[in-house]
This record gives structure tokens, sequence and C-alpha cells, in this order.
């Protein structure tokens, strides 16, 4: 934005009021020349009335024109009169008209009556035309000459000031600015007044150039502080920012520490035995990474300070060492287990801090090439389980408080990790045998408990399963029931034992012939069996049913009682699935009426179920 010079506001600000206060003079003045010359011109009639009147009455009674004339001549020589005319009661009339004052406006008319001289008659009137004319002229010309004189005096007032303003204030100022545009803060300040102590206050210049020496000085001086302030806050900024950065690292890691702690914790949450191994390999490299260990190990503990279990973690470059404790007492290491013993943990910084007694761990240590080690008892219910420790091969290490600390946390989570283990090994154990005596309840629940094979019970199960199945998927479904022959004389003749042992074997030729198939074969009942053939239609299971009975002949298991021959024979019915059966019941009747028939027609035969006439048709 340009500025305007400031000698040109003062001046022309000066010179607009000299200006109006010349046209207020001017102005007064003619006022003044217009209210005198008004004056003279309304004091014409009264001066012609009192000094020409008399002899123009005189003269007009004489009937003396040269003097009538002459009066005439000399009232209207009065200035402002235009012209003067006499006229009398007789008719008669005189004039007299001023050359200079012809043609004028606004002009104004006087009659004055003119009396005998010897008495108030009236002898005539004197007519007088007076013009303002000369007032104007008058005023204007004293407006000129007073605004010439204004003009002038106010040009030579205006170059003064002008002169003055830029010697005295502006060229100053100007220089005053132009030395606080250049200043630096924190510099010193030149003289503002060249020539002019800065101490000395004769005038306002002065005083504005103490103020900026003093506004300087203030500036420095606060620069200074701030300066001080700045260094000190820098210092304290630097300070805190290493308080923080610190802080935030000590939080990180915390952060760290407590991700490592729940991961490992969630870990071993429901973990199954054949993981655990793998789990607590993964949290030892996840914990030897975190307090930057060159070897980590986790033991555990059977019985007096046994070994049981080793798990280690070894840095890249570090031999694993701590398999060698595998099966052996830490009893053997007396310093070691009196230090874990009474104290609960062994912090070594350097091998020199070992006693002189502990003559097996040094030379141990320095075979694995040790240089620093921490070791922390891991106990359960009072007493000791297992031992977590880290080692430091490259360099010694001094492990700090928290370190320790983060140890014995970390100790705490993993005695969680052996108790885990003898948990799941004993629920392991446990569960085995459960499954054992389950597997042993289901054959005792499900086999017959003399011929070892299914039982009433689980063959009813079986044949409602299959039966459904076959009904809904369409598909093959035979069964048999068999009887042995004349047991009943079998077992008066030989005994319950031997009718016992007939049992069985029967049973076991039985299985054995169904062995590599679908087939279910039960006891059903005393000399009863029962076979479920899934898949099986009624060719298969004749055919299938003929070999049981020949195999049950050459078994020749001895029934002289018998009258069918001198050995122990069965007779099969067998039945398959047809459109008119809607109950598994139903199948196994019609294989009880097959067998009903085959003893019927001289037992020692297999007879199939009749098919009814319309499943032929």
């Amino acid at each position: 934005m340009p500025t305007r010079r400031l000698t040109r506001q003062l001046i022309w600000q000066l010179l607009l009021y000299t200006l109006l206060f010349g046209v207020a003079v001017i102005t007064l003045k003619a006022v003044v020349v217009w209210r005198d010359g008004q004056r003279e011109m309304n004091a014409i009639p009264d001066t012609v009335s009192r000094l020409y009147l008399p002899l123009l009455g005189q003269s007009a009674w004489d009937v003396d024109i040269p003097a009538i004339q002459l009066q005439l001549r000399l009232i209207g020589q009065i200035p402002g009169v235009q012209s003067v005319e006499v006229r009398t009661e007789l008719g008669q009339s005189l004039r007299y008209d001023n050359p200079a004052l012809q043609d004028q406006y606004n002009r104004e008319e006087y009659h004055l009556p003119l009396a005998s001289p010897h008495g108030k008659d009236s002898i005539g009137t004197l007519q007088l035309l007076v013009s303002r004319q000369p007032v104007y002229q008058a005023m204007w010309h004293e407006v000129l000459s007073a605004t010439l004189q204004f003009l002038l005096g106010f040009f030579g007032l205006a170059l003064l000031l002008w002169w003055l303003f830029n010697r005295q204030l502006v060229k100053p100022l100007q220089d005053m600015a132009q030395t606080v545009r250049n200043y630096q803060p924190g510099q010193a300040l030149p003289p503002l007044l060249p020539g002019s102590p800065d101490q000395v206050v004769d005038n306002e210049l002065s005083e504005l150039a103490r103020a900026f020496r003093s506004m300087s000085d203030n500036i420095n001086r606060h620069l200074a502080e701030r300066s001080g302030i700045e260094n000190e806050l820098a210092s304290h900024r630097d300070e805190l920012a290493r308080l923080v950065a610190e802080r935030t690292r000590e939080l990180d890691q915390l952060l760290r520490f407590q991700q490592l702690i729940a991961g490992i914790s969630t870990r071993f949450i429901n973990i199954p035995l054949h993981d655990i191994d793998q789990a607590t390999d993964m949290a030892l490299g996840e914990i030897g990474q975190f307090m930057q260990v060159e070897r980590c190990y986790l033991v555990s503990f059977s019985d007096a300070w046994l070994v049981d279990t080793v798990h280690e973690w070894c840095a890249s470059g570090i031999s694993p060492t701590t398999h060698t404790l595998l099966g052996e007492s830490l009893q053997q290491r007396s310093f070691a287990w009196q230090q874990l013993q009474q104290f609960g943990v062994l912090s070594l910084d350097a091998l020199s801090a070992l006693p002189a007694s502990a003559t097996l761990e040094r030379h141990e240590l320095e075979s694995h090439q040790v240089q620093s080690l921490f070791m922390l008892r891991i106990d359960h219910m009072g007493r000791p389980i297992g031992l977590f420790g880290c080692d430091m091969v490259s360099r010694q290490r001094q492990w700090q408080g928290k370190e320790q600390q983060q140890a014995r946390l970390l100790g705490e989570t993993l005695a969680n990790t052996i108790i885990r283990r003898q948990q799941l090994q004993t629920l392991s154990s446990t569960q085995q045998q459960l499954r054992n005596a389950n597997a042993d309840l289901a054959r005792m629940a499900f086999s017959d408990g003399l011929t070892g094979i299914a039982n009433r019970r689980y063959f009813d199960e079986q044949l409602l399963e299959c039966f459904t199945q076959a009904r809904s998927q369409h598909q093959s479904l035979s069964v048999m029931q068999i009887d042995i022959d004349y047991f009943k004389q079998f077992n008066d003749s030989y005994g319950h034992l031997a009718g016992d042992q007939c049992l069985r074997q029967v049973a076991q030729c039985i299985q054995s012939q169904l062995a590599g198939t679908t087939a279910l074969a039960a006891r059903v009942g005393g000399e009863e069996f029962g076979v479920l053939l899934p898949g099986y239609h009624a060719a298969d299971s004749l055919a299938l049913a003929e070999v049981l009975r020949q195999a049950i002949w050459q078994l020749a298991i001895a029934h002289r009682n018998s009258s069918v021959g001198d050995r122990v024979t069965i007779s099969i019915g067998v039945a398959t699935l047809q459109d008119n059966h809607y109950a598994s019941q139903q199948l196994m009747r019609d294989a009880d009426l097959a067998l009903y028939r085959a003893k019927n027609l001289g037992r020692n035969q297999v007879v199939q179920a009749q098919t009814p006439p319309h499943i032929l048709a």
C-alpha cells in the first residue's frame, strides 16, 4: 500500500485550515463593506434633504435656473445618485443624469418634497434615483484586494511551512524510520537523531528517539531473557524427550512382556499332550528373544531334584547343553543346589563370582562356555517342580532387578506349563484306563459271556438300525435263526459243562465262517443263534446258511442221543427283507417260522421263509 508523506498531510491540513480562515476573513470584510455601503446609500436622502433642499427650494422660488442646475449637478455627483429631477407645482421640471451610472440595475427611487423658503408650503418635488451598484463594486473591490493579499501570504506561508516541516520534522522522522526499519532485535540501536544525544529530551522527536531506544533495550533484554528461557526449556525438553523415550521403551517392553505372558498362557490352555513339547519349545524361543539371551531352558523334576524332562532354546550358533542334565539329580551340584534351595535363584554375572568349592559347577560352565547365567527355582504347592534358566555365552551380563523380576514372572508362567504337562500325562493315563474299562464294559454289555459273540441286546439294536437303513435306501437284508438240534438231550446226556463247551464251539465256528464279511453273529437264546446279513439277497443267504450247516457237521461233536445222527447238527431258518416287512420283528418272525419248518422237516437242514403270493406275482 503506497504511503502518504507526512509533510503533504500536515501542509494540506494547515493550508486547508488557513484557506478556510482566509475565506471567513474575506467574507467578513465583504459583509462590512456591504453594510457600510448600504448605510451610505440609505443616508443619501437625508444628506440631500439637509444640505441641498433648502438652497434648491430658494432657487426654485426665485426661479434661478442656473442655480437650480448647479444644485442638481452637485446632487447628481453624490456617489450612488444615478439621476435627480426637480418638478414644480407649475409643471416645470429640470433633470440631471449622472453619466457614470447610466443603465444600472438594482436601484431605488426617492421623492423629497421641495418647500417654500418663506413657509411650509410645497412648491415641488425632488425625485432621486439611487443605484446600489457602487456598493457592489466597492464590495467586490475589497474582496478581490483581500483575496490577492491572502493568496500571496498563503503561498508564502505554504512554502515556509513545507521547508520547516521537511527540515525539522519529516527528514528526521524519515531517517529515524529507516534506522528502525533496518534495526535487528538483539543488536545495538544506532543514533536516531544524529548530532543530538539520545539522553537529552528537548522536543517530541528526541522524546520519540529516547522511547525507541528504551523499547530497543527492553526488546534486547526480553530477547536475552527469552533466549535463556528457551535454552532452559530446550534443556528441559531434551530431558523430557529422553524420559519419554525411556518410558516409552519401558512401556513397549512391558507391553511386549504382557503379550508374551498372555501368549504363553493362552497357548497352553486346552493344549493336547502331544503338542505340549512343541509349544514349550516355541515359548522358550519367544522368551529367549525377548530377554535377549543366548540360551534359555526349562527343566522339570520328577522327585528329589531329579531331572525328568528338558526343553532348551539356543540362539544361532549356540550349542545346546542342558540335555546333559536329563536323568541326573541337581543335588549333585552342591553350590547350585544350595543356592536354589535356600534363595530360589542363582544369579551369576561372571564365573569369577563362583566360590572355590563350586568345582563341578565351574567345570561344567566353562565346558559349555557360559559367561553369565540366571537360574530360577519353580515351585508348586511348596515343593520344587522345575528350573528355569538363561545363559550368556558370547559376553558377560549383569542381571538387573527388572530382568530378575520378569524372569520370576516367566518362571511362574512356565510352572503352569510343567503342571499342565503332568496333569495331561496323568489325565492321558487315566483316560486310557477309562477307555480300557469302557471297552471291557462294552464287551460285557454287548457280548455273550459264555460264547464271546454278540448278545441278544446288541443283535436287536443292529437289526433295527440295518432294517431302517435297508428300507430307506432300498437295500437287501437277510437274517438267520439257528438252533442246535436236540440240545436238551445233549445236556442231559453229557452234562451242563459239556453243553457250555458245545455252545462255545458252535459259536466260534459260526464266527469264523463269517470273518471278513459284514455279517453279525449273536447268541439270541439258550441254544439259539442269530445272524444278521446286511446287503445279502435270498440266494446268497441260503448259500451261506448251507456253509454254516456243513461247518457245524464237520466239527463232529459227538451226540449219542440225537435222532439226526451221531454228532451235533443245526437247523437254520432264513428270511429276506420283502415289501410286506414294515418292522424288524416281522422279518425275525419269518425267520423263526422257517426254522420251525426246518425242525418239522427232520432238522439238520436250511429252510427259507415262504414268500407271500402277491410278492411272487
